[in-house]
């Protein structure tokens, strides 16, 4: 039972940090080609997915703060110290630790797919992702602290907005707060540029061993 709950929990943050990628691509897409204006028809669309992409984008880097669990079931199992004399123990140890990093990656690789696109859009279009990405990552930051500390759901955004931005408003009488979700965008950003990097790497080797072997 223990182990159907996991893969349903690990099913369902996966699925909300999916969502975003999809909206990425989708409204890529619609905007059609690098010197092409996008069309007029197709803007309302563009501006409701958008939206709902930027309301579930910090689903991505959420993932991050799974790791709190794994911290939790270290310290209630105790493997911090049985792992050292005991190898089930450490080969537990060792399975939470990749099944965590794993996770995490998952939810840094949506991140960084999620914005590729839009990034993309805004630079063929002269928007230069060190404008655009202060207010994008420092809202991301703020999504996680609304999730991971108040609990709202991005959905929430829509059904409880009053109570949402009553939230995000409280934050300027708390500076040592907003300090920690400022340097979380940071990281954000930092994490961001380097899984872009890698993905390009990845992709031109990619395209190498498939000139050699296709």
């Amino acid at each position: 039972m223990r182990e159907i709950n996991l893969a349903l929990w690990v099913l369902w943050n996966s699925s909300l940090a999916v969502i975003p990628v999809a909206l990425g691509y989708a409204i890529s897409g619609l905007a059609g080609p690098p010197g092409q204006r996008i069309r007029k028809r197709v803007m309302p669309l563009m501006l409701v997915m958008g939206f709902f992409w930027l309301i579930f984008l910090p689903n991505t880097c959420y993932l991050l703060s799974e790791w709190r669990h794994f911290l939790y079931k270290v310290d209630y199992t105790n493997l911090s110290f049985r792992w050292r004399t005991d190898s089930g123990a450490a080969l537990a140890l060792m399975i939470y630790t990749l099944f965590y990093l794993c996770f995490s990656g998952i939810g840094m690789l949506c991140f960084a797919l999620a914005i590729r696109p839009i990034a993309r859009v805004f630079r063929e279009r002269g928007a230069n992702l060190w404008v655009w990405g202060i207010p994008l990552f420092m809202l991301n930051s703020v999504g996680v602290y609304l999730g991971l500390i108040l609990r709202f759901n991005s959905w929430e955004m829509i059904s409880r907005p009053g109570l949402i931005w009553a939230s995000v408003a409280v934050l300027a009488d708390r500076p040592v707060l907003t300090s920690f979700i400022i340097a979380f965008a940071a990281f954000l950003w930092v994490a961001y540029l380097i899984v872009d990097i890698w993905i390009d790497g990845f992709a031109a080797r990619w395209r190498k061993w498939l000139m050699v072997h296709g």
